[in-house]
């Protein structure tokens, strides 16, 4: 089975907790990874635990880091969070310097979208993994699409272990309009873009679909596309 993981983050529409949203996910097939968000200091009860266990490797979305205050409780994710791999932490917003060799293998950095002012460009990418060698990268094709990016200008980046994927359709969000996001519309027909999903099909591909509680169809869908870009 390919590397395919749902992000957790998405069902914020729902107002799940995560033991809900782990046992919601529980319909869907063909995916054998979990991105988790929950807020920094979560203590993970015994049955979230139980469930993450199933799971071949679990991520955390973990945006930023404060080595005065997240230092600890990163170490108990890393000891606690059953077959965990990374956290995905924003560039943007972090102190470098706050990352130390002791948890530099346990991040993976991610490319920033439009909204943010830095680490959107390949040369800022190159520029922070000179800094920090041992540290992963998770490459956002839709950041790329909306900040007008090629892909092949990544090239000169590190090799990314994790794609951030959607592909929604913009026309999507008129049907509903309470849904305030700006990214995850990487249009994959785009000559300029150049995308070919089955080039990584090494990486963990995670799902950034803005999901739907009315039509968890929608889930099984953008799985079922993927598998299908990545056998091509």
């Amino acid at each position: 089975m390919n590397k395919i993981s749902i992000w957790l983050w998405w069902f914020y529409y729902f107002n799940f907790t995560l033991l809900e949203k782990l046992n919601f996910i529980k319909q869907f097939k063909n995916f054998n990874w979990v991105e988790i968000h929950v807020n920094h200091w979560y203590v993970f009860s015994t049955e979230e635990l139980k469930q993450l266990k199933k799971y071949k490797y679990n991520t955390i979305h973990l945006l930023w880091y404060n080595k005065n205050k997240d230092k600890k409780w990163l170490e108990y994710c890393t000891k606690t969070i059953p077959n965990f791999r990374h956290f995905v932490l924003h560039p943007d917003i972090i102190q470098i310097s706050d990352i130390n060799k002791d948890i530099e293998k346990y991040i993976s950095f991610e490319n920033m979208d439009i909204r943010k002012k830095t680490y959107r460009t390949a040369k800022e990418m190159n520029e922070l993994f000179k800094k920090l060698p041992n540290s992963k990268f998770t490459l956002d094709i839709n950041h790329l699409e909306e900040n007008n990016i090629n892909i092949k200008d990544f090239n000169i980046t590190k090799r990314p272990s994790q794609i951030h994927f959607s592909i929604v359709n913009k026309n999507f969000y008129k049907d509903y309009s309470y849904i305030n996001t700006p990214h995850a519309l990487a249009i994959l027909d785009k000559k300029w873009f150049h995308f070919e999903l089955k080039k990584y099909n090494d990486c963990i591909i995670t799902t950034e679909w803005v999901y739907i509680k009315e039509k968890p169809e929608l889930i099984q869908k953008e799985i079922d596309l993927i598998n299908n870009l990545l056998q091509k």
